[in-house]
């Protein structure tokens, strides 16, 4: 008669000893990412080749794989851009978890580590998305154009379409907020006072911008000059968004920025 042995496999070595830091760059903003920031707290390097994030502010898992390997040594600390996903409006807790797919030790395995958010990234982006989704269910606002007025100043065209909701409630435009590239005839804020309701007809309103410095380095070298702050009221509350815009809007800040400054070589 014959009896069965089981065999009793080896136990898994441990995983890397990772910290896991979110952080958002000034150069991020733009980009629409942020960086995990991971500290290699092992004996030993650790190879990343895939990155994830997710959170319950997340609308999906932002990241994946690596553009190439990134070994972290014992102690380093790198950072590791996450594309994002779109925003939710999140109001409870935003924890979030990296997944990161490591070789370590001689083998791929997945680790999963809490994220400390200790600047408070995904509260702050969540926040704005929330007042983004109160100032659009009255009306989307946006900058649509640039046209030179020839005389150093530009005029930026926002455009201001309502939502139809007659019910939506009422939405002030209080002003505009300059940048570190840009700001307006009366200084750092353009009062811009309009009131709109959901069931209002689109219009149209148009701040002059003029360039605040003019050194190159500094225009070739811009990431949020282009990016203005909308400071509107709904329904009695203030809140600061961004001004939506184009990548062509942008640009076009950017030429007039240029040739102001002369800037633009000369035909």
């Amino acid at each position: 008669m014959g009896v069965a042995l089981s065999a009793c496999s080896a136990p898994s070595p441990p995983g890397p000893s990772l910290d896991v830091v979110l952080v958002q760059q000034r150069g991020d903003i733009v980009a629409q990412r942020v960086q995990l920031r991971v500290t290699n707290t092992s004996a030993t390097p650790v190879t990343v080749t895939s990155a994830g994030l997710s959170s319950a502010a997340l609308d999906g898992v932002a990241g994946g794989e690596t553009a190439r390997p990134v070994t972290i040594g014992s102690g380093r600390t790198t950072d590791l851009p996450i594309p994002l996903p779109g925003i939710r409006c999140w109001r409870d807790d935003a924890a979030a978890e990296a997944v990161l797919h490591v070789d370590y030790g001689g083998g791929d395995r997945d680790a999963t580590v809490a994220v400390d958010d200790r600047l408070s990234v995904l509260s702050r982006l969540s926040a704005t998305q929330c007042d983004r989704d109160a100032v659009a269910s009255i009306a989307r606002i946006s900058a649509t154009r640039v046209t030179s007025t020839g005389d150093g100043f530009a005029n930026l065209v926002l455009s201001i379409e309502p939502s139809g909701d007659a019910a939506a409630g009422r939405l002030e435009i209080v002003s505009l907020r300059g940048t570190p590239l840009l700001r307006f005839a009366g200084g750092s804020e353009a009062p811009i006072g309009l009131t709109v309701e959901g069931d209002d007809a689109p219009s149209e309103a148009a701040v002059a911008v003029t360039p605040i410095r003019c050194d190159a380095h500094a225009i070739a070298e811009d990431k949020v000059g282009t990016l203005f702050d909308l400071v509107a009221r709904v329904d009695g509350r203030e809140v600061v968004v961004p001004l939506a815009r184009s990548q062509e809007v942008a640009g076009d800040l950017l030429a007039f920025t240029a040739a102001t400054c002369g800037l633009t070589p000369s035909d």
